[in-house]
């Protein structure tokens, strides 16, 4: 017995849909090690949610010609694009942030070392800890900056919405 063959692909590509909205390009490779790593990950299973559900819809709608108003598609569209923008600005300022604050202690532990009179023996134990300190904090904020971003992509999806960003990401795999 042959049993049909779902068309998705085929619905969500139509010509009235692709003119419309270009192809989502794939989301970045993430650490999932770290917790920027969950939270972006995260975030883009969010934006790819989303962005499926409402390519059905438009979809759906284009087969029965019942039109969606296009200014409802093109603001997700913008909305998606904006989040996206606002991660990647998040996750490089907290790498590079991440960056200095390593170099930072490695030169300080450096300059220590070449002048060692009277240091206290635990000098590189404090720095040690100033920088884990320093690390968790940008982490945090990074991750509560990134997760505030795909709350407002969940928001623009009935299903999505209802869901806490952190039954999301509990929901992936994605929680710490």
């Amino acid at each position: 017995m042959d049993v049909p063959q779902c068309a998705l692909s085929s619905l969500t590509e139509t010509p009235s849909a692709s003119s419309r909205r270009p192809s989502r390009p794939p989301s970045p490779a993430v650490d999932r090690s770290t917790p920027i790593g969950r939270a972006v990950a995260g975030f883009y299973l969010a934006f790819e949610a989303v962005d499926d559900s409402d390519r059905l819809r438009e979809a759906a709608n284009s087969v029965g010609s019942r039109q969606t108003p296009e200014s409802d598609s093109r603001g997700k569209y913008l909305a998606l694009a904006t989040a996206i923008t606002n991660v990647e600005k998040i996750r490089r300022h907290a790498a590079r942030t991440l960056r200095d604050i390593a170099a930072t202690a490695s030169n300080t532990a450096a300059r220590l070392t070449d002048s060692r009179t009277g240091l206290p023996s635990d000098i590189n134990d404090a720095i040690n800890a100033a920088v884990r300190h320093e690390s968790v904090a940008v982490c945090q904020r990074a991750v509560g900056m990134i997760n505030d971003q795909t709350r407002l992509v969940l928001n623009l999806d009935e299903v999505t919405a209802t869901m806490s960003v952190d039954e999301w990401l509990a929901s992936h795999r994605l929680a710490d």
